[in-house]
């Protein structure tokens, strides 16, 4: 019988592992590879500023986005999981 805690826990099998792994080395890629492009200028920010103000606004943008994301998800009032 589970328990109220329990009843969300997922069971850590090899494969639950591996994709939390990748994800989580593709995820580390992704921003190293934002990253270099905008300090080695191939974006249009990073070209026209200095290359730490466009990642301060890539940062910010990503921040807001997610703020609304979640406000529409509020909004919508989806049900509890």
């Amino acid at each position: 019988e589970k328990s109220a805690d329990s009843s969300h826990d997922i069971e850590l099998t090899p494969f639950t592992i591996f994709r939390y792994v990748a994800s989580i080395a593709m995820l580390i890629f992704s921003i190293i590879i934002v990253a270099a492009l905008m300090f080695t200028g191939n974006t249009r920010v990073a070209s026209e500023t200095h290359p730490a103000v466009a990642l301060i606004v890539c940062i910010l943008a990503v921040l807001w986005l997610s703020m609304i994301e979640g406000q529409q998800a509020s909004l919508v009032g989806l049900p509890p999981v």
